[in-house]
């Protein structure tokens, strides 16, 4: 099996979903990159399980205990959340092809207390009408800055959303994010 570095980009059209949430619960400085399948990348991207991800107390959520303890459970077992605290630093998505594993074009990234998600297969947001613009490129300055990835600098809010400047950035950003994990990838568990 090959493992490629390669992301889909869609040149006409690019479109993401991007969230920031901040953690309540303690962080482990474990430096861990995670590799989940585009299934589970989805399920924890979605506002429910980003929220679990964030907040370790069931009752401020007004979840159900099993349905808490469910989502808890599953990002335990992905290694995600260990001794109640954040344990990971990168999460990002994977496709398989028939011989192949393919990165997917999103990441979760952990900025101390920060959760920042970008999901750029989804169809929520494009760049000319997005309503979190300022959000968005502060995530993108906060992880390249943190990773040590340059990215070009986001002058003109107009200019930028015009060109899909954000979106061509994410794109970057993740590439190079990949582009350093990789060579230190050791092994892969796969649970079945």
């Amino acid at each position: 099996m090959e493992i490629f570095l390669e992301m889909h980009v869609n040149s006409f059209i690019k479109m993401c979903d991007y969230k920031i949430i901040t953690s309540d619960r303690p962080v482990k400085e474990s430096g861990k990159a995670i590799i989940v399948s585009r299934e589970s990348f989805n399920k924890l991207t979605s506002d429910m399980y980003l929220k679990v991800m964030a907040i370790g107390d069931r009752e401020k959520l007004g979840l159900s205990k099993s349905y808490y303890y469910y989502i808890l459970d599953y990002m335990k077992k992905i290694g995600l959340i260990e001794d109640n605290a954040l344990s990971f630093k990168i999460i990002l998505p994977f496709v398989t092809g028939e011989k192949e594993l393919k990165f997917d074009d999103g990441i979760i990234y952990l900025n101390g207390k920060q959760i920042i998600s970008i999901d750029m297969s989804s169809s929520k947001y494009i760049c000319t009408t997005c309503p979190v613009f300022a959000e968005c490129v502060y995530g993108i300055k906060r992880i390249a800055t943190s990773m040590k990835i340059k990215t070009q600098s986001v002058d003109s809010e107009i200019d930028a959303r015009n060109e899909k400047l954000p979106s061509k950035l994410w794109y970057s950003v993740i590439r190079g994010i990949i582009s350093k994990i990789l060579p230190r990838l050791d092994s892969i568990y796969i649970y079945y």
